[in-house]
């Protein structure tokens, strides 16, 4: 994995980031996403690399969203159910109006995870990175909460410091 990645994304309100902390989770721990100030859900897997983007490739991803952002409306999400990845335990988040968003903004930004993007978008706000493979048989469908995205942000994660995002830009849904 590169030094910085670039997302389009949304934060998790602090009430549902304070129910997915009182689910314990009996594995080794790398990251804590839910103790960190940036649990999120990402809408858009951009960029990856040890160099950091130019301004001249960062505007012309805002451009490109735009086009489709511009006139989005706000969409209700369900937080909702614990799944894993190989290395992560997540939370689900259900919007099929997340799922149509994801799938136009393919179409038109570059993907640094394309065999997670397209018909393989998987919603989702990690809990934790684990060190190891998780063994946990996680059958969870619990409901963490529900909440309307307002805005989606375009995201500098640099990879070293997952805790301090930058946010390049903001887009305000309608």
């Amino acid at each position: 994995m590169g030094r910085y990645s670039v997302t389009l994304n949304f934060f998790l309100p602090q009430n549902i980031v304070s129910n997915l902390e009182k689910v314990d989770i009996q594995e080794d721990i790398s990251f804590d996403w839910r103790k960190s100030s940036a649990s999120h859900c990402t809408v858009k897997a951009i960029y990856i690399s040890d160099k950091l983007p130019s301004k001249k490739e960062l505007n012309a991803w805002v451009a490109d969203a735009s086009n489709r952002l511009n006139g989005q409306s706000k969409f209700k999400v369900q937080v909702k159910g614990i799944s894993k990845f190989p290395n992560i335990i997540f939370a689900d988040v259900h919007s099929e109006k997340l799922v149509k968003l994801h799938k136009s903004l393919f179409d038109i930004l570059p993907s640094s995870q394309p065999q997670f993007e397209g018909e393989n978008y998987v919603p989702h706000a990690s809990m934790v990175v684990l060190k190891n493979p998780s063994k946990s048989d996680l059958k969870n469908n619990q409901l963490f909460g529900e909440f309307e995205v307002k805005e989606i942000q375009l995201v500098i994660w640099n990879t070293k410091n997952l805790d301090k995002p930058e946010i390049y830009h903001k887009f305000i849904l309608n």
